[in-house]
């Protein structure tokens, strides 16, 4: 559709809206470390929209103080409603821009230009892992998929799930997590962009419905010491004409085995991006499900990357479990896209599958562990990565005083619980 017909389009849209008493419009974007960012606008026309507005690159991470403006414009095909406090908001994502064109270091733009440029249909899909508390304490005592009324709230749940719906996104699924407190919801799968766009919008509708009941929601990869982590596993498929091209009558395929191989490749020089925070590290222990070792199998939930099994073999799809939700969420599909693409284009095998328990083995090379072990690895650098090398090295800026900071509240004692600086710097994340 041309930028013209768009613009029309919104524009009868946003009548509509206006003759359905919608006032409030909020345009949004996540800033280089993942925070939403956005204003809050009353527009007489849709061009008070369309117009966009000016923005501090600076203060949001992307630029240097002195070359600081950068020009928001919204995408109109980013259009949500959703329930909020003050009544129903129209929610838009935008692009940055500077001198009249994209603004290369803003992740949304380099996915578009990526997502544009597949020649076949990659899908992701997502798990999106998340806490509901009440003055910081888990609110239920409910524990994986359970259904009984006396130990779970499945009412802020479905709340999410039909707010969602009424919003255009079809949560195909929703169920109570492992850990207390802890559930989880599933968007369909779509395209990456669509995806990431999708997880941004979904946060801000669980932010909003939590506190409507007067709770917390955190999507904190480990918010409370001792309990399960929110991870966000990315379900990945590909397909051409309507054919599976990672599973062939419930067997992985050769370009499914080079799709895996990619993203093992690349997970230990990409988890600063795919996990960019000190507290993501805290997730990634041994014990509580999520991934510790560079490793695949089926249907094995020990595995960084697992093949899961349907009814009739492989269920055809591929599931990347290292990622959590914390950072920005452009970066991290955008780097797991390169990945694949990497994988499929350059024929990498991955090692032999994994058949046991992968924390009880011994030998395999292992995640980092902390997030200045991961700003180390992607220091180093790898062969084949230049396309990401900028987006690595600008988040490297302000990861390494991320570090630093968590480091000086420790006052030099060595801590692997979860710190009351991680809560502050990351609960609302």
């Amino acid at each position: 559709m041309r930028r013209v017909e768009v613009i029309e389009d919104f524009e009868r849209q946003f009548n509509n809206l206006r003759s359905k008493s919608i006032r409030y419009f909020e345009v949004a974007f996540q800033d280089l470390s993942g925070v939403i960012r956005g204003r809050i606008l009353k527009p007489g026309k849709a061009d008070d929209i369309l117009k966009g507005f000016r923005v501090d690159a600076f203060s949001t991470g992307f630029t240097s103080v002195e070359n600081s403006d950068v020009h928001l414009l919204p995408d109109p095909h980013t259009l949500r409603l959703y329930r909020t406090r003050m009544g129903i908001v129209g929610f838009l994502i935008g692009d940055f821009y500077i001198d009249g064109k994209p603004f290369e270091l803003y992740p949304r733009n380099a996915l578009k230009e990526v997502v544009g440029g597949l020649r076949k249909e990659l899908l992701l899909g997502a798990e999106l892992e998340f806490y509901l508390a009440r003055n910081y304490k888990p609110l239920d005592m409910g524990g994986y998929m359970d259904l009984s009324p006396y130990t779970v709230n499945h009412e802020v749940l479905l709340e999410i799930i039909e707010n969602a719906r009424e919003a255009g996104v079809e949560v195909k699924a929703g169920h109570h997590e492992v850990g207390p407190g802890q559930y989880e919801i599933v968007p369909p799968p779509m395209n990456p962009l669509e995806l990431a766009d999708t997880v941004v919008f979904l946060k801000k509708l669980v932010w909003e419905t939590a506190a409507r009941s007067g709770l917390q929601a955190t999507f904190m990869p480990k918010p409370f010491e001792g309990l399960p982590g929110n991870g966000m596993h990315l379900h990945i498929s590909y397909v051409s004409g309507g054919r599976n091209l990672l599973v062939e009558e419930g067997e992985l395929t050769s370009m499914g085995s080079s799709l895996i191989g990619g993203l093992l490749t690349y997970a230990r020089p990409f988890t600063l991006l795919t996990n960019p925070t000190v507290n993501s590290y805290k997730r990634l222990t041994p014990g509580f499900e999520a991934p510790v070792y560079l490793s695949w199998g089926r249907g094995n939930r020990s595995t960084m990357i697992r093949v899961p099994v349907g009814l009739k073999g492989l269920s055809g799809t591929v599931e990347f479990r290292l990622p959590d939700s914390s950072g920005n969420i452009y970066l991290k599909v955008l780097s797991t896209v390169f990945s694949v693409s990497k994988g499929l284009e350059d024929n990498i095998k991955p090692p032999p599958e994994c058949h046991c328990n992968v924390f009880e083995s011994k030998g395999l090379e292992r995640v980092p562990q902390s997030l200045g072990e991961a700003l180390e690895i992607a220091g180093k650098g790898v062969n084949g990565i230049e396309p990401l090398k900028p987006f690595i090295e600008k988040i490297s800026e302000a990861k390494r005083k991320e570090w630093i900071a968590y480091l000086q509240s420790l006052n030099g004692h060595d801590h692997g619980s979860v710190t009351q600086w991680e809560i502050k710097e990351y609960f609302y994340r």
